[in-house]
């Protein structure tokens, strides 16, 4: 089979998985579920406290729109990444299908099952019932949703070809800046991630501070957990979105700019340098910092990045501007790192000035 041909398999296979079968869950369980409502008592339950009793209630159709909505808000995620390799497709670049085209399908049958399953037993404890406050606990079911779920999930994963094709195949290695014996380059730059991405950030920080607020009026402990969550939210996002980066005669550094995680590479540890085409929620199923088996992403933006190669198998991606530039400077230096006993040294400076925005 032609590669092209492992390509579209791959794509009908995860098109399958992540739409046409959610589809097919979603349609049906709302068909049911709308067969009963009007076997449903009114106002419904519509939350379930510790003790297994419901403490919150609704119109009868609430649960029926409320599990719908977080459905079709996880089936729009396989639709958003195959949206972003059209306009790889489109630009003409190096097509595409990481770890991340194949799970992603995969967690949102397994989440569309769950779902679904969860709110086919609310309904079910609730039919007939004159008054929802005397139906039964739902904890079985939401147990067995989340199984069925993961177990849709493993199948859906296992069942799709595993196929990897890098935005790096194909692409010839970076050519190594130009260098005097006694001279020697430096590129400054940064990782940061893109207007959308930073406004995105900022809405779900807004938001959790408000919810946080909100919890306080309601009670203290809830208030300083969503107070908390805040807190590790925002830390966790200025950690993994915005890195200072040097490339120099001793490798590659990328260090976040509140000072940790840091990243390097040695010169001598670098294998190759391809600039390429990234595609953070393609690739890595997401923005910022990413892990992807032996792949490490620092991607809060698509785009222009460096795909750098190490002895030991791994690969670090980084989207930033001036990657040509980059790759170029960092390809001098692993060259010199081979070329160069260990201990020498070498005189002179240059530098080449990263575009930070």
């Amino acid at each position: 089979m032609t590669p092209q041909l492992e390509l579209d398999r791959a794509k009908r296979a995860a098109l399958w998985a992540g739409t046409f079968v959610p589809a097919l869950v979603l349609g049906t369980a709302l068909a049911i579920q709308l067969a009963w409502l009007p076997r449903m008592p009114d106002p419904v339950a519509t939350h379930w406290g510790p003790s297994g009793l419901p403490d919150g209630f609704g119109a009868p159709w609430t649960n029926v729109v409320m599990f719908a909505c977080i459905c079709i808000g996880v089936m729009l995620l396989p639709p958003l990444q195959r949206f972003q390799l059209r306009l790889r497709d489109a630009d003409g670049a190096t097509r595409t299908w990481a770890a991340a085209n194949r799970w992603m399908p995969a967690f949102t049958l397994g989440m569309v099952v769950s779902l679904q399953i969860n709110a086919l037993g609310v309904a079910w404890v609730q039919l007939d019932a004159a008054d929802a406050r005397e139906t039964g606990s739902t904890l079985g079911w939401l147990i067995g949703g989340w199984v069925a779920g993961a177990a849709a999930a493993a199948a859906a994963y296992f069942l799709q070809p595993s196929l990897r094709v890098e935005p790096e195949d194909g692409e010839p290695t970076a050519d190594a800046l130009s260098l005097g014996a006694a001279e020697r380059a430096v590129w400054v730059g940064a990782i940061s991630p893109s207007r959308g991405v930073s406004w995105g950030v900022g809405v779900v920080n807004v938001l959790l501070a408000v919810l946080a607020v909100w919890m306080f009026t309601i009670e203290p402990l809830a208030g300083w957990i969503g107070l908390g969550t805040l807190a590790v939210v925002a830390a966790s996002t200025v950690m993994c979105m915005w890195f200072n980066v040097r490339i120099g005669p001793e490798g590659f550094e990328a260090r976040s700019m509140v000072g940790w995680p840091v990243f390097k590479i040695a010169a001598g540890d670098v294998t190759d340098v391809v600039t390429a085409q990234i595609e953070p929620l393609g690739e890595f199923g997401g923005w910022g910092l990413r892990f992807a088996g032996g792949r490490t992403g620092l991607v809060p933006r698509g785009g222009e990045g460096l795909v750098i190669g190490r002895s030991n198998g791994k690969v670090l991606v980084a989207t930033l501007a001036g990657a040509e530039d980059a790759a170029s400077v960092l390809a001098a230096a692993a060259a010199a790192a081979r070329d160069t006993p260990a201990g020498g040294a070498t005189d002179g400076t240059g530098s080449i000035e990263g575009d930070t925005q």
